[in-house]
C-alpha cells in the first residue's frame, strides 16, 4: 500500500467513487424495460379497455334513452296519423256535399265541428312541426288541406312547399301547384293573388309531359275550375269570370262526351258565375 504512487492511489480512488455513484444512480432501463414497466401496463389496459366500456355504456344508453325515445317518436307519429285521418273523413264528407249541391249540410257539418275540426288540426301540426320527417307526401297534403280550411295558410303553405317534386308524375306535379295556389287564392297571412294565379299558369306546360289526352282534359278542367272559383269568390271583373267560365264550360263539356266526370262541382260554378254576370 506503502509502495504505490501518487496516480496509483488517485486512480483506485476514482474507481471506488465510480462503483458508488452506480450503486445511486442505476443506468437507465432499456426500451423493453420501459414500456413494460408496471405504470406502463396499467396506462395500456385504461386505453385499450376504455373504447370497450364505452361501447357498453353507449348500448346501454341506446337501449334505456334512444329506443324509448324512438317508441315514443313512433307512438305520436301513429296518433298524429290517425287525427289526421279524422280530419280527411270530415273533409271528405264536406267536399261530397259541396260537389253535390247540399251547400247548406256541408255548412252544418263545418259549423257543427268546427271546434274538433281546430282541435285536430292544431294537433297534428303540433306534432308534425316537432317531428318533421314523419309524414310522406300525402299526409303533407292532407295537413296542409286542414290548415287551409283553418285559414292558416302561411302554416298551410309552408307545408304544401316542403312536398319534394323530383321524380313524380307531371299529374301528381299540376296538382302541386293546385294546391299551392288554392292556398295563396284563399284569406289569410299568404294570401297572394298575383302569386296564385302564377302557379296555375306555371303548372300548364307540365301538360306536354302527359301522354294521355283524356287525363290532359282532366288537369284542364281542374285548373280552369280553381281558377274560376277562386276568382269568383274573390268577385272578380265580370269580363275575366265569363272568358273562364266559357273555356271551362268546353273542356267540361268535351269531358262529359267521353263520359268523363272528375267529380268538380262544375254545373254549379258556372250557373253562379252565369247569375252573377249574365
Amino acid at each position: 500500500m506503502s509502495g504505490e504512487t501518487l496516480e496509483e492511489r488517485l486512480a483506485r480512488a476514482e474507481g471506488r467513487i465510480e462503483v458508488l455513484l452506480e450503486q445511486q444512480n442505476p443506468p437507465p432501463k432499456s426500451i423493453w424495460d420501459r414500456i413494460f414497466s408496471l405504470d406502463t401496463l396499467r396506462n395500456l389496459i385504461y386505453l385499450v379497455g376504455f373504447p370497450a366500456a364505452l361501447l357498453v355504456a353507449w348500448q346501454e344508453f341506446d337501449k334505456e334513452i334512444l329506443s324509448a325515445q324512438a317508441a315514443r317518436d313512433l307512438e305520436r307519429k301513429n296518433l298524429a296519423l290517425e287525427r289526421l285521418d279524422q280530419l280527411q273523413e270530415i273533409n271528405t264528407e264536406i267536399y261530397r256535399l259541396q260537389s253535390g249541391g247540399a251547400d247548406d249540410q256541408a255548412f252544418a257539418i263545418i259549423e257543427g265541428k268546427r271546434g274538433q275540426i281546430a282541435r285536430l288540426t292544431d294537433s297534428v301540426y303540433t306534432a308534425w312541426n316537432d317531428q318533421r320527417d314523419m309524414f310522406s307526401r300525402y299526409d303533407l297534403n292532407a295537413l296542409a288541406e286542414a290548415l287551409l280550411v283553418q285559414k292558416r295558410t302561411d302554416e298551410a303553405l309552408e307545408v304544401a312547399n316542403l312536398v319534394a317534386t323530383e321524380g313524380l308524375g307531371p299529374i301528381d306535379r299540376i296538382d302541386q301547384e293546385i294546391l299551392k295556389a288554392r292556398i295563396l287564392f284563399s284569406e289569410g297571412p299568404a294570401q297572394d293573388l298575383e302569386a296564385a294565379r302564377l302557379r296555375l299558369s306555371e303548372a300548364m306546360p307540365i301538360f306536354d309531359d302527359i301522354n294521355r289526352w283524356e287525363e290532359r282534359q282532366q288537369m284542364d278542367e281542374k285548373i280552369l275550375y280553381v281558377r274560376l272559383a277562386n276568382e269568383k269568390m274573390l268577385d272578380s271583373d265580370c269580363g275575366m269570370l265569363m272568358a273562364l267560365a266559357e273555356a271551362l264550360n268546353e273542356v267540361h263539356t268535351a269531358n262529359a262526351e267521353i263520359g268523363r266526370d272528375f267529380g268538380t262541382p262544375v254545373g254549379n260554378t258556372l250557373a253562379e258565375v252565369g247569375y252573377k254576370c249574365g
